[in-house]
């Protein structure tokens, strides 16, 4: 080692004790470093006799750190990114030949997370694009090693991970993509993907989110996880992109209550774009939405868990084209709360989720039961309660059981909730649920609120429906809504399209739909079918996977 290649080591040292998290002890290792200054984090440089390092790579102080490219992969260890270290340059990673892997033995933390007790020693927090961004090439392929290992992007930083339908974006751990020993029942073999925002959330006070001298507010709410934070007065940040991604065998679940999720969503701004992504067996939920105001846009999950759409804290964002198949054990398709945690229901920012054109299809699989058992809680439909307000459009629930049997397929409950019902905050029109526990609750006459504008098929008699092409029990991931919707018996199934397209971008959580004319909506396309996939136009096929 030369002496200006020591003097490097020893300045990115002392950058990393300076981060956030806390300092850092540079362990000896096995680490070359070769005449140009880059430090290798061991392997052979190469396959076949070639010279060239493919593996990710950044510079601190004048000091390249590269991942260890060996047997086709790049592996990068503790030393190039962690819990403890996190990216503070930008990051490019892109695919590998034949398939290579990028291999991860620790996090891939980027940026560094500016807590409370930084914020209060004068530490500004990165907003919208400030921090360090990390880029994933299409047909990339990450895995990790350890179940509570997983992706953060902090306040700030940004993650653009564009895929493309024939080249995916793929997460998951290194059982599944290096040794193909993964399957259905194999949740939580790593920790998924964590975004943290500068977005409102209802955990924080309007006197929090106000400019201070140093800082553009001073909201800061823990995170599940590791303690990371988020949350600000910012419902517009640009967070990334993620476009054709799968998310597979992801969640990690610290204590009950506590837990890492596929993909966390935390305050996260609608600049943000979110597109054509997939969650694949989770330990919890799939998509779980903690506050902001990001939008979500053709996106599926596949043997969650825990509840495949999860949001609170006033979130308050859209969501057009969403499928979800239970396979076997999972809890709901869509859980809704205004704030949770044993607070008051009645915390602005008020949470209002305008979902259309979901395709849910339950399991009727009991907690604890089936193939690849649950303990969230049985199979279910949507679960509207702690005060959270509704938009529901064009959508199907139903059941891949025999004879479309299930537990309940929808569900309300608490007082904000069933007075948001009542006074026309909450709507659903154009929607169809074909089960036979179809409708649940003690507090309101929901057959009639369903009545106006929506179908229900829930006598056996009638079951199973065919609003679903081919779906049975012994074809579970059938998802193309039906061209004739028929109850068993040949009888129409008929229900109206809403026009989605009418909804203003612009919208109170706790107001009566936003409604203006045709075209309003920059986010929601036209369509003239309910349910996630019309036939002739399968957008799922090619990218996803378990179907």
């Amino acid at each position: 080692m030369n002496i200006k290649s020591l003097f490097g080591l020893s300045l990115l040292a002392a950058a990393i004790t300076a981060c956030d998290g806390g300092g850092v002890t540079l362990a000896p290792s096995n680490n070359v470093e070769n005449s140009n200054n880059t430090t290798n984090n061991g392997g052979d440089n190469g396959d076949s006799g070639s010279t060239e390092n493919p593996c990710a790579s950044y510079t601190v102080s004048g000091q390249v750190i590269q991942g260890a490219f060996s047997g086709g992969n790049c592996t990068y260890s503790n030393t190039f990114v962690s819990d403890t270290r996190p990216l503070t340059e930008d990051l490019v990673i892109n695919a590998l030949e034949n398939d290579g892997l990028h291999i991860f033995e620790d996090s891939l933390f980027v940026g560094e997370d500016v807590n409370a007790n930084s914020v209060a020693q004068g530490v500004r927090i990165p907003q919208d694009g400030e921090g360090p961004k990390l880029t994933i090439g299409a047909g990339s392929k990450i895995a990790f090693f350890n179940s509570e290992d997983y992706v953060r992007i902090s306040r700030g930083s940004r993650i653009i991970a564009e895929g493309t339908r024939n080249n995916p974006i793929i997460f998951s751990a290194v059982a599944d993509l290096r040794d193909g020993s993964a399957t259905e029942a194999d949740r939580g073999l790593w920790g998924g993907m964590q975004i943290n925002g500068n977005g409102l959330t209802n955990k924080c006070t309007d006197a929090d989110r106000q400019a201070t001298a140093n800082n553009p507010h001073s909201c800061n709410v823990t995170a599940e996880g590791r303690p990371a934070t988020y949350g600000g007065n910012n419902n517009a940040e640009n967070s990334g992109v993620l476009r054709y991604v799968q998310i597979r065998h992801a969640g990690f679940e610290v204590v009950d209550g506590d837990e890492l999720n596929g993909l966390t969503l935390n305050a996260v701004g609608s600049g943000t774009t979110l597109e054509n992504v997939q969650v694949y067996t989770t330990q919890d939920d799939g998509f779980e939405m903690f506050g902001g105001a990001v939008d979500l846009k053709n996106v599926v999950a596949v043997n969650v868990g825990d509840d495949s759409l999860d949001f609170s804290e006033g979130w308050t964002g859209d969501v057009q084209f969403a499928l979800i198949v239970q396979t076997s054990g999972s809890n709901r398709c869509i859980e809704a709360d205004n704030t949770g945690d044993s607070q008051p229901d009645n915390i602005a920012p008020y949470t209002k989720g305008r979902v259309s054109n979901m395709t849910c299809i339950t399991s009727n699989v009991d907690t604890n039961e089936g193939t690849a058992p649950s303990s969230k809680g049985d199979a279910e439909g949507p679960l509207y309660r702690e005060g959270s307000y509704f938009e529901l459009y064009n959508s199907i629930i139903t059941s891949n059981a025999d004879g479309m049997s299930s537990n309940e397929c929808l569900e309300v409950t608490s007082d904000q909730t069933i007075a948001g019902m009542n006074s026309g905050i909450s709507a659903a029109s154009g929607n169809i649920i074909a089960c036979t526990e179809a409708l649940k609750s003690s507090e309101i006459d929901l057959p009639a609120f369903w009545a106006n504008g929506n179908a229900v098929v829930e006598n056996s008699a009638n079951l199973p429906a065919n609003v679903i092409e081919g779906l049975s029990s012994s074809n579970k991931t059938a998802y193309v809504t039906a061209s004739n919707l028929q109850d068993a018996n040949g009888a129409a199934i008929n229900v109206q399209v809403f026009d989605v397209t009418t909804l203003e971008d612009s919208f109170a959580a706790d107001a009566a739909p936003a409604v203006g004319s045709a075209g309003s909506s920059s986010f929601y396309e036209s369509v003239d079918f309910v349910g996630a996939v019309k036939a002739g136009n399968d957008w799922v096929s090619g990218w996803t996977t378990g179907l």
